[in-house]
């Protein structure tokens, strides 16, 4: 196939050399200094647990133009670009179907509006990390397979041809605005704990905060109607008693994937996370949520 990369950060170039391993055609869509670090080294992807690596020269474009023509246009921009993107998108009438990998709840009405319901898959990466010196280090969360919703199996099978552990979701929106809710509250707790994941891990009362604060988010998304959260977060975060809860976050924080799977991205990533936890005030409303609130108060302090 031929496939469209739109943002080539830590998901875009992962998810553009694998596809373009598995032998499609993937130009990457990049600007500015990543796109002369992809352009002079290539792009490089780096598992940050094994060392492996991997090195592909891929075509670099500099925008998404109306005469830019793919089977496939990954999106995989941050959540603050989001909306500047869509006008680009809506004029690039050579795609077929682009596949939204983005952080939002806010649900995707403004993508079907400008794009086309029929033009439109929603997703979300399994994968985490950050870029370092031009390169890619990833790790692939091992609890979170790369969901896609389930009117797009062929899509699916494009990406697990590519090596990719695929979920199909039922209703993407609702997991999206779960899962904002869950990382919105954990990059607060990081934020509050100076960045620094394994200082969380000897925080039990700010992992404390955390739960507390993810309950109560989602509580309110509950009665909001949202479909339920997947079933391993709600045994984590809902159903084990909360002590057990604690303890088992504070392992995960103080190893080696809380630094991959959270520090990381969160250290560079505050604009973002207060777009999304400005999503998720708009959906609560009135909602009383103490803990979460007390965690954005920390993500809006990082962002300024």
């Amino acid at each position: 196939m031929k496939i469209a990369i739109f943002g080539a950060g830590v998901q875009g170039t992962l998810y553009g050399v694998r596809l373009a391993r598995a032998g499609h055609d993937v130009t990457l869509i990049a600007r500015g200094k990543r796109a002369v670090e992809l352009s002079s080294q290539g792009a490089v992807v780096e598992e940050a647990l094994s060392g492996r690596t991997d090195t592909m020269k891929l075509p670099i474009v500099e925008a998404l133009t109306p005469n830019v023509a793919a089977d496939l246009c990954f999106i995989t921009v941050r959540r603050e670009q989001l909306m500047d993107v869509l006008p680009a998108c809506a004029a690039a009438h050579e795609i077929k179907r682009f596949v939204f990998m983005v952080n939002h709840a806010n649900g995707s009405d403004a993508f079907f509006t400008a794009i086309g319901r029929d033009r439109v898959v929603l997703g979300f990466p399994g994968a985490a990390g950050g870029i370092e010196n031009g390169v890619d280090y990833y790790v692939e969360v091992a609890e979170q397979a790369t969901a896609i919703e389930a009117i797009a199996p062929d899509v699916a099978a494009v990406l697990k041809g590519a090596g990719f552990r695929v979920e199909l979701v039922g209703d993407m929106d609702s997991w999206l605005k779960r899962h904002a809710v869950f990382v919105t509250a954990i990059c607060g707790g990081i934020y509050t704990a100076g960045g620094d994941a394994h200082r969380l891990s000897t925080d039990p009362a700010l992992v404390r905060e955390i739960i507390l604060a993810v309950r109560e988010g989602w509580s309110a998304l509950d009665a909001h109607g949202a479909a339920p959260a997947p079933l391993p977060l709600r045994v984590i975060f809902c159903w084990m008693p909360l002590p057990f809860a604690v303890k088992y976050w504070c392992r995960l924080f103080g190893s080696e994937r809380g630094e991959h799977y959270f520090a990381r991205h969160a250290r560079h990533a505050a604009l973002e996370m207060r777009a999304l936890a400005a999503d998720v005030r708009a959906l609560s409303g009135d909602f009383a949520m103490p803990h979460l609130r007390v965690l954005y108060a920390a993500i809006d302090r990082a962002a300024t």
